[in-house]
């Protein structure tokens, strides 16, 4: 059977290998002139690998870990509870391991107390439509690693609450995620 995978990123490439193991005949195709997608890293600027798009492995339990491990890639631990700056409600800056006494009764944080989300609401509105509660100390987390809420997913958002690998930390491939 031939199939056409369209787009030469981390999933094109990972469905077209599997279906290269189903024995399909692939035809991968990618509109630039370079495969990886996101992961663009680059080589010319220092004598180290410059990470210009996707940087981190998010846990040891994700797919591109064991890869990584298979491959015999190094990798370094990177644990952003050292220095990653959370914004506090009196609007102070903090490590998050500064304020890791304040995030007492958020360790234990259940996804049946949060509603389920309405298809696919940012996390602004299901915030927003939740009303005034704590946002636990894991979602500040979570909300201070990528982006304004608008442009996040609720859904992910609600998933990372309970998801005991978050606590890891994340792994960077020092020869470049290339």
């Amino acid at each position: 059977m031939k199939t056409l995978v369209i787009g030469a990123g981390i999933a094109g490439l990972s469905a077209a290998q599997e279906l290269r193991k189903a024995n399909h005949q692939v035809i991968l195709l990618e509109a630039r002139s370079r495969v990886g997608g996101r992961i663009h890293t680059d080589r010319s600027f220092a004598e180290v690998p410059i990470e210009l798009g996707a940087e981190f492995i998010h846990s040891s339990q994700v797919p591109t870990y064991s890869l990584a491990q298979k491959l015999g890639l190094r990798t370094f631990h990177y644990n952003q509870h050292n220095d990653t700056l959370v914004r506090l409600p009196d609007g102070a800056l903090r490590t998050i391991a500064e304020v890791g006494t304040q995030k007492q009764g958020y360790d234990n944080v259940r996804l049946v107390d949060w509603p389920e989300v309405n298809g696919e609401e940012s996390l602004e509105a299901y915030l927003e439509r939740l009303g005034e509660r704590p946002i636990p100390f894991k979602l500040q987390e979570y909300i201070s690693d990528f982006d304004h809420p608008r442009y996040l997913s609720a859904k992910a958002a609600r998933e990372y609450l309970c998801d005991p690998s978050a606590e890891e930390g994340d792994y960077r491939l020092l020869d470049g995620y290339d």
